[in-house]
């Protein structure tokens, strides 16, 4: 991927999206970025219109939007609205190239399955391609350590795919040194034995896969070692800490959901939010319990738009808690950044909804959870 940077960028992904939208320069860039949001988001509400679920919910609405404030009148989507899958299909099953199923954790409904095209796919390679850069580059090698490597079109093969092309040789480790039906290994020493081996300069990994291998190494990096990509489970800043101070790594958090095709944010080297891949997901903050677009700074639930090509979503509810970051960022990008994830909305028995914080010290979430309460209405 050969990406010419436009005048006065020097974030990647800033020069990716320079390139797509045709801007000159850093100070063109906002205008031309929205242009082209809003054809896209028009071109993805007319292709999602023709589904059967949003040829119901989208009736009557707006499909030609001005602006992307406009966006704001549009209903939103829930994760429970995903089944039938089928429904929300707005390509014909021909052209799909990759169906992915999710179970949904501690519920009892049918499992959610989601759908994605040659170019919805492409899309995300092109991005973990750039955001990657950052950390790795031409003649070195990655490891990725995320479950599901052996599956075509995973995460794992998408990084392969893109990486390899730009001279990145791309490591996995066998399955069972990952993940098991059980979960996650009780200790991480076949994993690091494999990484003492394989000698990566950078990984990519869960927080809790990190944790495991902090562990083993616990006065300093594996050998060659520099770079760290946390991606899957927020990442908890103790363990970030460390992992920047005693292994002395740059560590780049990434934001991405399986409904947005895998990708959806990573930081920059400053580490001040992570920026969106803008021309695939639109991403606002609204209220907890309400249906309020939260400014920057605010803290609120995460709700995305999906603008690609097989089951795009339309202000989709990901329960995820965290905010946008106001001002630009060190790196001269003038555009949106997604700070961190700082929980997860549940419903409880009776109603309300929580915030499931992650279990401290891991990055994983699970029992030792603490909980603040709101009132969530679902129309």
């Amino acid at each position: 991927m050969n990406i010419i940077p436009a005048k006065g960028v020097s974030c990647p992904l800033d020069a990716w999206l320079a390139q797509q939208c045709g801007a000159r320069d850093l100070e063109d860039l906002p205008a031309k970025l929205e242009a082209a949001q809003i054809r896209l988001l028009r071109e993805t509400l007319h292709r999602a219109s023709h589904s059967v679920f949003y040829g119901k919910r989208l009736a009557g609405c707006n499909l030609n939007p001005e602006s992307l404030e406009e966006l704001q009148t549009l209903p939103f989507t829930l994760p429970t609205d995903l089944n039938p899958w089928e429904d929300l299909l707005a390509v014909s099953a021909g052209e799909v190239e990759r169906m992915v199923t999710l179970k949904t954790s501690g519920t009892t409904g049918p499992p959610k399955r989601l759908a994605f095209t040659a170019k919805d796919l492409a899309r995300t390679r092109d991005f973990f391609t750039v955001g990657m850069s950052m950390l790795v580059q031409s003649g070195e090698k990655l490891a990725v350590l995320l479950p599901g490597s052996e599956r075509p079109d995973g995460v794992a093969d998408l990084l392969r795919q893109g990486l390899e092309s730009v001279g990145v040789e791309v490591a996995c480790p066998p399955g069972e040194l990952v993940y098991s039906p059980q979960g996650w290994p009780e200790d991480g020493k076949a994993l690091a034995a494999w990484i003492r081996v394989e000698r990566p300069k950078a990984l990519v990994a869960a927080p809790a896969q990190l944790a495991l291998l902090a562990a083993c190494f616990p006065n300093a990096a594996p050998e060659n070692l520099n770079g760290v990509l946390a991606s899957s489970d927020p990442l908890n800043a103790q363990l970030r800490a460390f992992l920047q101070i005693v292994w002395g790594c740059t560590v780049l958090d990434h934001y991405g959901l399986t409904e947005s095709c895998y990708g959806g944010a990573v930081e920059c080297l400053v580490q001040a939010g992570a920026h969106l891949r803008e021309l695939d997901v639109l991403v606002e903050i609204v209220e907890m319990g309400g249906d309020t677009v939260l400014p920057p700074g605010h803290v609120g639930e995460v709700v995305l738009t999906t603008l690609c090509e097989a089951m795009p979503l339309i202000r989709y509810r990901t329960g995820d808690v965290a905010s946008l970051r106001p001002g630009p960022c060190g790196c001269g990008s003038p555009l949106k950044r997604l700070g961190p994830v700082l929980g997860r909305l549940s419903r409880k028995a009776d109603g309300t909804l929580a915030i499931e914080q992650p279990v401290k010290g891991s990055g994983q979430r699970g029992a030792d959870t603490l909980f603040s309460l709101y009132p969530y209405k679902t129309t």
